[in-house]
């Protein structure tokens, strides 16, 4: 009687080599010509060399021969090119890390030769934004250094990423090339355009101190209560007629102030803009009333239709409005809803959108807010007069220009 067969007595096939992917052979193939210093134009033309000379050969064609030779003699000598690093220093500055759109920018390269023996020449490429500026390193010196200036553009808003600078070696027919990187990128914000706007944004709200809370604090402008004196207390606060009747030192307790919370909401939604440049003026106004909320010391929170910006510093909130693009979700009420689920508890909400929306259709969403939130919805219609309209805690602004929102919010304070 035959034994039963174990689990391990069968057979099994072997396991499938998977094929290298796509990936690893794009990186072999890079890694080959950092190796070699060729470019894919240099492959091209050295196998068709190589296929010109065999042909040439097989064939008995004197024409392929030459051909051949040549191809292969030219990759050969533009490899020379390639031979070598050079010994630099490279730094990189900026005039400025932030400037208003449409305001000059540039920064300065500097090149220092670090090596022993003096440097024949080469090409340092910087790219700047969506662009890419080239400079033509001379020969240097032994500590010889080199300082070319460069533009860069600021007609449009947004983050400019310049760098990182490489220095290329190669030789004029591209055939061959090796890159080495110098520097790391840096970035330039270009801010929105801003205006000044009248006085204090949370005058909307008309104690000046804030409101006054459930919480006690020792030192406030609201006076609450009075009580018995501990240590540590200010005796700046000591009511000293209440001392004199308890026979005991009291002092005096406070309701403390909270400032009023503004949120600045932008709607980004594609649908709500008539162009880019209206879209880019309605940036603009929202920019404006955050910088001054900001610099009216009271806190702030901004927002677009997708997302919640850091807004702790003027400088920062304007920083991340450069990142700030058309999105195809958006719309007014989108908006007012995102606003009031993510910020339920803002006493004053500036509401900015597009021409695309009318005005009933912005005080109608504005209206959705408590009616202990002060809602100023501004409508940006480009080139359109100045309509300013009021009903209960919503009032609705259309502004054509800029220059026309410091008098629209004072309209609106009124």
């Amino acid at each position: 009687m035959a034994a039963p067969a174990l689990a391990t007595d069968r057979w099994e096939a072997p396991e499938a080599v998977e094929p290298p992917s796509l990936d690893r052979v794009r990186n072999a193939y890079r890694a080959l010509n950092r190796v070699t210093g060729m470019r894919t134009a240099g492959w091209v033309t050295l196998f068709g060399g190589i296929v010109a000379l065999v042909v040439g050969v097989a064939l008995g064609w004197t024409e392929f021969k030459v051909a051949g030779v040549a191809a292969v003699v030219v990759v050969l000598l533009c490899l020379l090119f390639t031979i070598g690093t050079p010994n630099f220093a490279v730094r990189l500055h900026l005039d400025e890390h932030s400037v208003v759109v449409g305001t000059p920018a540039g920064g300065v390269l500097q090149v220092l030769n670090q090596a022993q023996r003096r440097h024949l020449g080469s090409r340092l490429d910087l790219p700047v934004g969506d662009r890419a500026a080239s400079f033509s390193v001379p020969g240097l010196r032994p500590g010889e250094v080199m300082s070319e200036p460069f533009h860069i553009p600021t007609d449009r808003r947004g983050v400019v990423v310049i760098g990182p600078a490489q220095s290329v070696q190669g030789d004029p027919f591209a055939l061959t090339g090796r890159e080495t990187r110098w520097t790391g990128s840096m970035e330039l914000f270009v801010h929105p355009r801003t205006v000044s706007l009248p006085g204090r944004q949370t005058g909307f709200v008309h104690d000046l101190e804030g409101h006054a809370s459930a919480h006690i604090s020792a030192a406030d402008m609201n006076f609450h209560a009075l009580r018995p004196y501990a240590p540590g207390d200010d005796r700046r606060h000591v009511h000293w007629r209440s001392t004199a009747r308890a026979g005991e030192l009291m002092v005096r307790q406070f309701e403390e102030s909270r400032m009023s919370r503004v949120v600045v909401a932008l709607d980004t939604g594609r649908s709500s803009w008539l162009d880019d440049d209206e879209f880019e003026l309605g940036v603009s106004a929202a920019g404006s009333i955050a910088v001054a909320t900001l610099l009216g010391e009271s806190p702030l929170a901004t927002l677009t239709s997708t997302e919640t910006l850091v807004a702790l510093t003027p400088t920062r909130a304007l920083d991340e409005l450069c990142t700030v693009e058309l999105t195809a979700r958006g719309g007014i009420a989108d908006l007012v809803h995102t606003t009031r689920r993510r910020e339920p508890g803002a006493s004053i909400a500036m509401v900015v959108t597009g021409s695309s929306s009318s005005m009933t259709a912005l005080r109608r969403a504005c209206s959705l807010f408590d009616v202990d939130t002060r809602v100023i919805g501004i409508r940006v219609d480009e080139g359109s007069g100045l309509r300013v309209r009021t009903a209960g805690n919503v009032t609705v602004l259309q502004v054509g220009s800029l220059e026309e929102l410091p008098r629209a919010l004072r309209r609106a304070m009124e």
